[in-house]
């Protein structure tokens, strides 16, 4: 953080997990913009992460021209939008046949983000169960584990697949379980996936914003995942 006359003006926070550095949030209040603050809090909060391993950083921003300036002189270029999706899915979907859900298994969800994301992210994943109060499930196909989801208020994310072939049977579950918790759905989808784009559309879900991931480098697997927001993807 940052502090004027004993006052905080800026903060800057990061989640490292094994190589990979989240810019959770990087905030100044309106006087301190603009005057050589958060650039240096900034290369600070990115430095300890080096020193911690990562070599791939990456962010969830807004359009705020500043912000994004910032980030690409880090070195964070863009990578993809991030698209907003809510609305009422019709007709809600059916998980089609040969797949069935259980109840999601930390080891499971940490097994498939090694695969998809390149970490295992255990305090992420007991921080969405214990904390957040989201509900998981993982995809079972033939016996064998084919993605996970994350439900809470109708709200889908962070969402994860082994291969395209389980994507439409994934996002049936997920969408038709969210459906039933809230009066809408919500879900973010990374722009490369489009199996998700097309899925949300298909179902009748309303483009509502975007966002944009910078990154310093490509991240594994992310046509196969769907985030769970900015301040932890």
């Amino acid at each position: 953080m940052a502090e004027i006359d004993g006052s905080i003006v800026a903060i800057a926070g990061a989640i490292v997990r094994d190589r990979l550095w989240f810019l959770s949030g990087f905030w100044a209040v309106p006087a301190a913009q603009h005057r050589g603050i958060g650039m240096p809090l900034l290369r600070r909060v990115w430095q300890d992460g080096k020193e911690a391993g990562a070599t791939i950083f990456f962010t969830w921003a807004s359009s705020d021209p500043a912000a994004m300036a910032a980030y690409m002189k880090m070195g964070m270029l863009p990578g993809s939008q991030i698209l907003k999706f809510e609305g009422v899915p019709c007709p809600v979907p059916a998980l089609p046949a040969g797949y069935e859900v259980s109840p999601l298994e930390p080891a499971v969800a940490m097994a498939l983000d090694l695969i998809i994301l390149g970490t295992q992210r255990r305090d992420d994943h007991t921080f969405w169960r214990c904390r957040a109060g989201l509900v998981g499930r993982e995809l079972i196909h033939e016996g064998q584990i084919a993605g996970y989801y994350y439900v809470r208020n109708g709200k889908i994310g962070p969402a994860g697949w082994t291969e395209p072939r389980h994507a439409p049977a994934l996002l049936a579950a997920a969408v038709g379980e969210a459906a039933q918790t809230a009066p809408a759905v919500r879900l973010s989808v990374p722009g490369m996936n489009h199996t998700a784009l097309r899925y949300a559309l298909a179902v009748g879900l309303r483009l509502t914003g975007f966002a944009h991931l910078l990154t310093n480098a490509p991240l594994l697997r992310l046509p196969y995942y769907l985030p769970s927001g900015p301040a932890l993807f």
